[in-house]
């Protein structure tokens, strides 16, 4: 066995074998949970994205997920919560596989835990060998000091190490280090245990009065046996109980650990700066001029050009909120629809100036002014922030694979001008000629997220807006080389 025991607020300490190594079974799914934590600060790794169950990816072993049929798109959060409380051995294949070994262990080494390194994969329901590879390897000792730094918020940043706590606290297995340790009121455990032939392993953080103990306990090479593994599940808790009883009696009572709210995550300020093309294309270094006019706007621009829309009162105005660091791919997924929304201001300005701010955390794509003049906010390339939670013809989540228009005005009150309606009708034409864009695909927000949002309203003009629409992207398809719609 390899025992580290903690308390974290007096630094009291025990270990045993604490630099050896063992074999980790599940509870190296710890690591593949900091990795997306850790991707998630980044801005590399979304927690709303959606990863579809088939048939082929369905791991052999622990789960629930090989119980569903085929099809389910859980959430990248909802597949972290699963491989952690009921150790989901579907849902850490699709992290090992998205990550890889090498950068979980570079993530580890660079955070001062060599001694905690993913190895192996989980084999696939029926091709399971006799005898599983090594999934992890692990010492105790780092162990012990990631879950430390977790408790004290200092593994990765306050606000990704609550991430990290929270999902551990889901874990559903208890007759381990924790299950002498619930004779008091108010404790409570956050950790991941994992069990593996002759391998008993568990690790956590116990929170009570006397402060926080960091517990773990790795067991290899028991006999693999109904009576060996439950002798070494039965030590880790007489070990865990003994340890926690003789501490506390002469530690004192504290106070609960208060966390201060975190500080909203924005991003950072875009100075104001209004372009039109001409100036965009005579000054491509310009600063941010990156976030609204790539190659694909280029193109839109040109094929708005010919459609016969008018390019010198168009005006780029590069937003702060939108998905656009690194250009990240699985950040910008192939264009499949179009969500028209309303601003429900009577300025174009306003909608500008409440964009303009990080805090707002909404963008567009374009803005059709009250004259007929378009702006854009955020590159056809990048992922604007418009649509929030939403659902269409069973694909969730549409700021990912869609183009996001306001319109100045509310469509629930008054019509919009003429010349919003024409422009709102190139848009359709052009951006469903360029993404090929079924007509299903073409909605409002009301449509997205109907028990949230009414826009752009009863009042605006559905029929003539996508029939003109797609009888333009017909004529504009030659021009784009694409099929007609």
């Amino acid at each position: 066995m390899g025992i580290v025991a903690l308390h974290v607020e007096s630094g009291r300490r025990l270990e045993l074998n604490a630099d050896d190594e063992f074999e980790a079974a599940s509870v190296i799914k710890v690591a593949l949970l900091t990795e997306a934590a850790a991707l998630e600060r980044e801005g590399r790794f979304d927690l709303t994205d959606r990863w579809r169950l088939t048939a082929k990816n369905v791991a052999a072993g622990s789960g629930m997920l090989d119980e569903f049929d085929p099809g389910l798109t859980p959430t990248n959060r909802d597949l972290l919560q699963l491989m952690i409380a009921i150790s989901d051995n579907t849902a850490a294949d699709r992290f090992i596989d998205l990550f890889g070994a090498e950068a979980v262990n570079a993530r580890m080494a660079a955070l001062g835990l060599p001694g905690i390194r993913l190895v192996g994969r989980i084999p696939d329901r029926g091709q399971e060998p006799p005898k599983w590879p090594p999934l992890g390897v692990m010492t105790p000792r780092d162990t012990a000091e990631l879950y430390r730094r977790v408790a004290t918020r200092t593994l990765l940043d306050p606000a990704s190490d609550r991430l990290l706590a929270k999902l551990l606290a889901t874990e559903h297995t208890r007759d381990r280090l924790p299950r002498l340790l619930f004779d008091e009121p108010g404790r409570s455990w956050a950790g991941k245990a994992g069990s593996y032939g002759g391998v008993r392993n568990d690790s956590g953080i116990l929170t009570t009065k006397k402060g926080r103990f960091v517990l773990v306990a790795f067991a290899d090479r028991i006999p693999d046996t109904v009576h060996g593994r439950a002798r070494a599940i039965r030590a880790m808790g007489d070990i865990a109980a003994a340890i926690v009883n003789e501490w506390s009696s002469s530690l004192p009572d504290l106070e609960p650990v208060v966390e201060p709210p975190l500080p909203p995550v924005l991003m950072p300020p875009v100075p104001r700066a209004e372009m039109t093309l001409a100036e965009a294309r005579a000054n491509p270094d310009a600063l941010h001029l990156d976030r609204v006019f790539r190659d694909t706007d280029r193109r839109f621009w040109d094929l708005w050009r010919a459609a016969g829309g008018d390019v010198a009162d168009a005006c780029l105005i590069p937003m702060p909120n939108s998905w656009w660091e690194g250009y990240e791919p699985f950040k910008i997924e192939p264009i499949s629809a179009l969500v028209l929304h309303h601003t429900a201001q009577a300025t174009d300005e306003e909608c500008i100036a409440l964009f303009e701010k990080p805090e707002s955390k909404v963008s567009s794509h374009f803005l059709v002014g009250r004259d007929g003049r378009l702006f854009q906010f955020v590159s056809l390339e990048h992922r604007a922030w418009h649509a929030g939670v939403s659902l269409l013809h069973g694909r969730m989540a549409l700021n990912r694979t869609s183009v996001g228009v306001e319109i100045t005005g509310d469509g629930n009150r008054y019509p919009f001008t003429p010349a919003e309606v024409e422009t709102v009708v190139r848009l359709v034409g052009v951006l469903t000629a360029m993404f090929e864009i079924d007509a299903p695909w073409i909605v409002g927000h009301q449509h997205i997220a109907p028990d949230r949002k009414n826009d752009p309203g009863t009042l605006f003009p559905w029929n003539e807006v996508v029939r003109r629409g797609l009888a333009l992207a017909q004529k504009l398809s030659a021009q784009t080389g694409r099929s007609a719609p």
